[in-house]
């Protein structure tokens, strides 16, 4: 009876669903279809799955982002918003992704101190894609802020690269090399990507002040460690325009000839039109009688198909200056062509050397007009990148760890002009002295040369000393080693030989540190090569500013004592420090020389600095030239020195 019950149930419901086109099966998709659906997990898998296009992706993401709120699940809620910004910054769609960033921080704990600098980071990369280069900066900044706090290493260097490009990128190239430099103490030698990329930002730099030895030296360290072949090329490029700006046109052409033989370059024809236009560029430059044109052509052809503006510019500028000696009409029209693309580009310095070439061309009425451009455009950009530093330096001085630094600094410039508004008042005091203070003045005067003979004497004694010490100590000493070694061993010829050539190196070390020193117009050109010579594999020597003070115009007495004061700090850091970096500016003004020493390297207790003799030394040299030289080191965080003096 009950399997009739069954039969006769079956049989109503099948009559039912075939009276109605029912199918279970249809019917029972439809409903796990509606239950998937209704799934957070669902949306989220899906907008992860890399196979859908992106705006279907965006699509799961924010239904997901719905069922998270319904739910009111925050770990969820950030997994999506940090999937999001990761898609809309895929679609270049940055101001979306600035904004979901911003949303996603919202969410965030402030105790989550990585997770913050990460997005900062993330938030400063979006800011830079979409030129908005001052939020970009200040994001590469907080995020550096956290990394601090957290002491991770790797990050602090990779924000301190991106700041360093922003800053080349708006012309500050000398805070980019200062920032730049400190990346270089956070990265590890294993991070070739960003090291890479800092060493071809500080090549840029000394390149645009015109410093190509400089920018030939970072080209080389980025080559060593560049990971694939077109960066080479990019680097190789760099280096035969610094090259070929040294007028060593034989080494930029061959240099240029070897990329053009690159297959690589075919597949990037911007690469291969500014390759193209370097070479024939230089091979002008080193004979203006060869004919380069038909290169310059296939050069500008290649950038007008490739729409490639800034390239487009310098091949005007090239033109222009390949018709000043042919057809000044046509010169005239390539500068006009360079100034027109440089305005509509936005590109001042392009516009003034545009400019440039017409004032030097162009006999017409519009030279008047020419002329008041330039006045405004260069103006105009002194202003700006005067606001450029003030707007970089006003970030780094809203940091808690910089303004720190920057009250030090500020210390220290108080002590040097309180010491140097001393000196004014003393000269005014003697200025206007009676006849008798005036004698008095004078017989002071005659006190402290008599005590700055005594003082010097005391010097060349103490310095003899030295010298008869170390000779005695080291080469003398290892002289006996070898004479025994000879006499009482059967030591190999190689082994003695490499003896002697210690010993050789002990006295050319003493001879190179008491030498005499070139002044004059040569001095510089010797205070460089002092400098240099510190170079090893092991620490790196980055000279800043040192072509724009013009030392060849100090006395011969000032020469001399600041290439000692440099020799000895130069040579303590070698001794003492174990410094990676040594970093030495230098900086003039109307009426003072600076000359800031800094390096990386263990320092020492404040407390040690009075029993240190070569400091000593140093202080009574710049003493000598009424200048000042101040001190700053603790252990494990460098050693800096700080010098002026009047002109």
């Amino acid at each position: 009876m009950k399997r009739l019950k069954v039969t006769f149930l079956f049989f109503c419901v099948f009559n039912i669903a075939h009276a109605s086109n029912f199918s279970f099966g249809d019917e029972f998709l439809k409903f796990k279809l509606k239950i998937e659906s209704d799934s957070l997990d669902y949306h989220i898998k899906n907008m992860k799955e890399n196979s859908l296009p992106l705006s279907v992706s965006l699509k799961y993401a924010n239904k997901a982002m719905e069922l998270a709120k319904k739910k009111e699940l925050t770990s969820k809620q950030k997994e999506i918003l940090a999937y999001k910004t990761y898609l809309f910054g895929n679609l270049r769609n940055y101001d979306s992704a600035i904004y979901i960033s911003k949303r996603y921080l919202k969410l965030l704990k402030k105790d989550n101190i990585k997770g913050i600098g990460n997005q900062y980071s993330r938030m400063g990369y979006y800011y830079r894609a979409n030129s908005q280069i001052d939020s970009a900066y200040y994001c590469y900044n907080y995020s550096n802020e956290m990394f601090l706090i957290v002491e991770d290493s790797a990050r602090i260097g990779e924000n301190l690269t991106h700041m360093a490009i922003i800053q080349s990128n708006l012309g500050d190239y000398t805070g980019s090399d200062e920032t730049g430099i400190k990346a270089i103490n956070y990265l590890d030698k294993t991070n070739v990507l960003y090291l890479s990329s800092l060493y071809n930002c500080l090549a840029i730099n000394s390149k645009n002040q015109k410093d190509f030895n400089e920018a030939i030296y970072w080209n080389d360290k980025a080559l060593k460690i560049a990971t694939n072949r077109i960066d080479s090329i990019g680097i190789l490029n760099n280096k035969a325009i610094a090259l070929r700006s040294l007028e060593k046109y034989d080494e930029s052409i061959a240099l240029f000839t070897e990329l053009l033989k690159d297959s690589l370059i075919e597949k990037k024809p911007r690469k291969k039109a500014r390759i193209i236009d370097n070479k024939a560029y230089a091979q002008w430059l080193n004979n203006k009688n060869l004919s380069v044109l038909s290169d310059y052509m296939l050069a500008k052809e290649i950038r007008q198909k490739d729409k490639d503006s800034m390239g487009l510019i310098t091949s005007y500028a090239h033109l222009s200056d390949f018709y000043k000696i042919r057809n000044d009409k046509i010169a005239v029209d390539y500068a006009l062509k360079m100034y027109n693309l440089a305005s509509h580009k936005k590109s001042p310095r392009d516009q003034l050397e545009a400019l440039q070439k017409l004032i030097s061309l162009d006999n017409s009425s519009r030279i008047k007009k020419y002329y008041a451009s330039y006045i405004s455009i260069s103006d105009s950009l002194v202003e700006a990148e005067r606001q450029v530093e003030n707007k970089f330096a006003k970030l780094k001085y809203d940091s808690e760890k910089n303004r720190g630094e920057n009250l030090r600094l500020k210390i220290v410039n108080s002590k040097k002009e309180l010491e140097l508004e001393k000196e004014k008042a003393r000269n005014i005091i003697g200025a206007a002295s009676s006849g008798a203070i005036l004698l008095g003045f004078i017989g002071f005067g005659y006190y402290r040369r008599q005590k700055h003979q005594q003082e010097k004497k005391e010097e060349v004694y103490k310095t003899e000393t030295r010298i008869a010490k170390k000779i005695h100590d080291e080469v003398a000493n290892n002289v006996v080693n070898i004479m025994n070694k000879v006499q009482y061993t059967s030591e190999t010829k190689e082994v003695l030989l490499d003896d002697l050539e210690k010993v050789y190196l002990l006295t050319r070390d003493i001879s190179h540190q008491n030498s005499t020193i070139e002044t004059g117009e040569s001095f510089e050109k010797s205070l460089k090569a002092l400098l240099a010579s510190f170079n090893t594999n092991t620490t790196t020597i980055i000279v800043k500013d040192i072509n724009n003070v013009e030392l060849k115009l100090l006395t011969k007495d000032k020469q001399i004592e600041i290439y000692r004061v440099l020799q000895e700090l130069m040579v303590n850091m070698q001794k003492h420090s174990s410094a990676r970096l040594v970093a030495i500016s230098f900086k003039k003004d109307s009426n003072q020389h600076f000359i800031n020493y800094s390096d990386n390297g263990i320092g020492f207790a404040l407390k040690e600095l009075k029993f240190k003799n070569g400091l000593k030394n140093m202080e009574s040299r710049i003493k000598s030239i009424n200048g000042i030289i101040t001190f700053e080191t603790s252990l494990n965080k460098g050693f800096k020195a700080f010098i002026s003096f009047k002109k």
